[in-house]
């Protein structure tokens, strides 16, 4: 992975490292080889990370990987938590992957991924 990254396993892990004030933020997305958008915000969901807005991705909307990405970076602040189910998330290949999870590190961003196994809310 990465030094931006943490692996975490249970819910307080995800809550332990929200730094005062921050946000809490899940990303889902739409890939092959990844569970479906519903299951990845069914697992963040459980473990009480908020998909503000969530709707399912809309096959007609022609958007580059850099304008999704530009979209993203708008709506993070310096300090927020963003919880993913897979690293995946964050590239269509692992060199997408660790220059977005880089530049996330630069902004100030903490990234938790769930590991496999994990334990949600009330297990």
């Amino acid at each position: 992975m990465s030094e931006h990254v943490q692996q975490v396993s249970t819910q307080n892990e995800i809550w332990r490292a929200r730094p005062e004030g921050s946000r809490l933020v899940g990303i889902v997305v739409a890939r092959d080889g990844m569970p479906s958008v519903v299951e990845q915000r069914e697992l963040l969901t459980s473990f009480g990370v908020p998909i503000d807005g969530f709707r399912h991705p809309a096959p007609n909307v022609v958007e580059t990987w850099e304008e999704r990405l530009t979209r993203l970076f708008g709506r993070l602040e310096s300090g927020d938590v963003v919880v993913v189910t897979s690293a995946r998330v964050f590239g269509r290949d692992a060199a997408e992957e660790a220059q977005t999870i880089a530049e996330l590190g630069r902004r100030g961003i903490i990234i938790k991924v769930l590991s496999h196994g994990t334990v949600p809310v009330g297990e």
